[in-house]
């Protein structure tokens, strides 16, 4: 992703050139003074036309010239200088567009495409130059860097359009065309338009200009699904519609005849007016209208011929689906291509090469002038002096270039080197010294020498630089190093040929897979499953509706509840999901059953005083910090709710099972008077009939009964609920705020819940 690193850093204010023109002044104090070259003639042609005036003849840079120099001098014949280094990201045959662009400025633009700098080198460069205008650096990832130098334009603001406009991928021109126009745009409506791009992307990230091959792959894997799935589900409707259609136009016979007459029970509010039994006379409205119900004509149906033509028509449908997906593809997924396309040729390709050759023509050290020199004019002589020293080993020549996908070999070191080696025509040693990244790559030519083996068993802080806070590469004493494998290679016949592979990898085809193809036919079979998956689906869905519809119909065909023998909730250890299933479900029953009531019924207050209480503990279920309050809440829920339905079936006894709230009224009698003794009391505390029965008939209630066997008996009968860990219960009468006030009666344990959720 891209940063802010080489705009922010832009001069243009006094701080920023009084720092470039320090740094300029530093540099010329320590360089020595540039000496004219002569006018000459190198075996390149392509290196002809980069010879410049602070050149050696042949196109060997001198002695003392830095980076800087050379890129003026390269400004100084052509105000657009494309390094060679990246022809498949940046051809140097765009020159001409991006000089185009360049004019849109409205001011001198001298522009640099580079794989790296930073807006130092720029003023280095203006300073070299001695011309004022605007300068712009198109590094790597599209980036642009660019200073001012007396013209006033908007450089930051146009350098945070060209970052955040730019859609990512859409290449180095388009950024470099977005900048151009928001300098020609002025201050204003550059700063506008900066401020507005970075509010909408600088959090959220700018869209993608194109897409790639696998996203290519996943639009025809979603084509192969809507092709299948849609048109299925269109033609599974109208099967459907078309049985349901028929089904309904049959004939009734006297099965649904008798199905139809069975009598309707409605349930009217308040009195018992118009209300009826299965046996009774009907009076008033209610009557008559159960009447006029069970005599009511069959619903109307569609004729013969119109039930004929659901399925052709479906089908049709169905087709028409599957070519509106067809048709409809290359608009939704309009894409062809998943890059910008480059016209790169093979000059473009050879331009690197042939520079490399002319100056290895001239000497054995070449630094490519793209990137900065790792080699300063300090240390070439001695290691000029080193390599004359290892001519018996074959000629050593070392050439400072940068490598990368974007390059002509597609990051490939060997590659690069065998070609240089093809266009020199010279055996020998050829070391590459990355200046961006610091590797170190060695091949050999007919020199029948081990050199490439000794190399590649120097350690690996050899051919890659360590990792330094002061980002030295130390590629000096790494060469050194490298150099010594060479000195100590010996002799062996044949071991490296004088011919190596040179050819190019292919040039990347920016076209996309079309669509329809690749993952198409998976998304068809994948299509198919999921199809069925969905009727399968569908098919569960309608007959799980069908059987609720069918008992809701039957229950309020006869609401009357069924009738219970003992206590619902038996397990006196409940798990926390027990807990939860059974409150849902009793309020769920209690709802349905409240909601069919007559008004007037009896314990229809207490019935719906219940629900409130455990609609609202309820409710606020979810926030409780421990697990203890959590299944005391979940239980007072399940015994409010079951206080209710008893309350619908008029049992209105306020008192609950001492042991087990869960079990419900309290009339089985009081408590034997050794279960006080054992903790659980008071004496005039009630069971319910089971509880009672229980202890009533087991050995703890014998008068030779020891305290241990009384407190084991009432143990496991106790609710116990679960605590933080599953292992650890925790007696009901302990459990939170709102159970425990079951010990008081029904209604304390109402007032106490919705107390509890009033001050949640």
């Amino acid at each position: 992703m891209r940063t802010l690193s080489g705009i922010w850093r832009r001069s243009g204010t006094f701080g920023a050139r009084a720092g470039t023109a320090l740094a300029a002044l530093v540099l010329l104090g320590s360089a020595g003074t540039a000496v004219a070259a002569e006018p000459g003639t190198v075996p390149s042609a392509t290196a002809t036309p980069r010879a410049t005036a602070t050149a050696t003849p042949n196109g060997r840079p001198a002695d003392g010239e830095t980076q800087s120099e050379r890129l003026a001098a390269e400004l100084r014949r052509n105000p657009v200088y494309v390094s060679a280094d990246r022809p498949r990201g940046l051809p140097r045959s765009l020159a001409p567009d991006i000089a185009a662009l360049a004019e849109r400025t409205g001011v001198p633009t001298y522009v640099l495409a580079l794989p790296a700098g930073d807006a130092t080198l720029l003023g280095l460069v203006h300073d070299r130059l001695g011309e004022d205008g605007l300068y712009v650096l198109i590094s790597d990832h599209s980036s642009i860097t660019a200073s001012a130098f007396g013209v006033d334009v908007p450089v930051e603001e146009a350098g945070r359009i060209a970052l955040y406009g730019t859609p990512y991928g859409a290449g180095p021109l388009a950024a470099f065309e977005s900048f151009a126009d928001a300098i020609a745009s002025g201050h204003d409506r550059a700063a506008a338009r900066a401020d507005e791009l970075y509010d909408r992307y600088h959090e959220d990230g700018k869209p993608d200009l194109y897409i790639s091959s696998t996203d290519r792959q996943n639009q025809n894997l979603l084509l192969g699904l809507a092709v299948v799935v849609i048109p299925g589900l269109v033609l599974a409707l109208g099967i459907r519609l078309s049985r349901r259609r028929s089904d309904r136009s049959q004939p009734t016979g006297t099965k649904k005849e008798a199905v139809s007459q069975a009598p309707a029970v409605r349930l009217e509010k308040g009195s018992g007016k118009g209300s009826g039994t299965g046996s009774g006379t009907g009076t008033g409205k209610g009557s008559g209208t159960a009447t006029a119900k069970s005599k009511a004509p069959a619903r109307a149906t569609w004729p013969a011929s119109r039930r004929r033509g659901v399925l052709p028509v479906t089908v049709v449908a169905a087709v028409a689906a599957a070519v509106a997906v067809v048709l409809a593809a290359p608009t939704v997924f309009p894409q062809t291509v998943d890059s910008p396309y480059l016209d790169v040729t093979q000059d473009d390709l050879n331009a690197r090469v042939e520079e490399v050759a002319a100056g290895l023509a001239a000497g054995p050290i070449y630094q490519d002038p793209s990137t900065a020199y790792v080699l300063t004019a300090a240390d070439l002589p001695t290691i000029r002096q080193r390599i004359a020293g290892l001519a018996p080993k074959g000629p050593v020549h070392v050439l400072a270039t940068t490598t990368g996908s974007d390059d002509e070999s597609g990051g490939d070191s060997s590659t690069l080197l065998a070609r240089v080696h093809q266009r020199t025509g010279q055996n020998g040693v050829y070391v590459l010294i990355d200046p961006v990244s610091g590797r170190i790559d060695l091949e050999t030519f007919g020199t029948d020498q081990d050199s490439s083996r000794r190399f590649m068993r120097l350690p690996s802080g050899v051919r890659y630089p360590e990792y330094r806070r002061d980002g030295d590469l130390r590629v000096v004493p790494r060469l050194e190093r490298t150099l010594d494998a060479v000195a100590a290679a010996r002799p062996e016949k044949g071991y490296d040929s004088a011919t190596q592979d040179t050819e190019l990898p292919p040039l990347h085809d920016n076209r996309l897979p079309g669509l329809f193809s690749s993952d198409f036919g998976p998304g068809i079979m994948l299509g198919t499953m999921l199809l069925g998956v969905l009727l399968l689906i569908a098919w569960l869905v309608i007959a799980i509706a069908r059987a609720v519809l069918r008992s809701r119909r039957e229950h309020a065909a006869d609401p009357s509840p069924p009738q219970r023998s003992g206590p619902r909730h038996t397990t006196a250890l409940p798990s926390v999901r027990q807990l939860r299933s059974w409150a849902t479900a009793d309020v769920r029953e209690l709802t349905g059953r409240l909601a069919a009531a007559d008004q007037d019924a009896p314990g229809r207050a207490r019935a719906w005083d219940c629900l409130d209480a455990a609609g609202l503990l309820a409710d606020s279920g979810d926030e409780h910090p421990d697990a203890i309050t959590q299944a005391g809440n979940l239980a007072a829920v399940a015994v409010l709710a079951r206080a209710g339905l008893a309350a619908l079936q008029g049992q209105l006894e306020p008192s609950l099972c001492r042991l087990n709230p869960l079990h419900g009224e309290a009339t089985g009698g009081k408590v034997p008077g050794w279960l006080a003794g054992t903790g659980i009391g008071p004496r005039s505390a009630r069971l319910c009939p089971a509880c009672h029965h229980a202890l009533r008939g087991s050995g703890a209630n014998r008068s030779t009964a020891d305290r241990a066997a009384r407190e084991r008996e009432a143990a496991e009968r106790l609710l116990g609920l679960p605590g933080a860990d599953s292992r650890s219960r925790t007696a009901w009468d302990e459990a939170g705020q709102v159970l425990p006030a079951a010990r008081e009666g029904l209604e304390a344990l109402i007032l106490r819940a919705r107390e509890s959720a009033s001050v949640q």
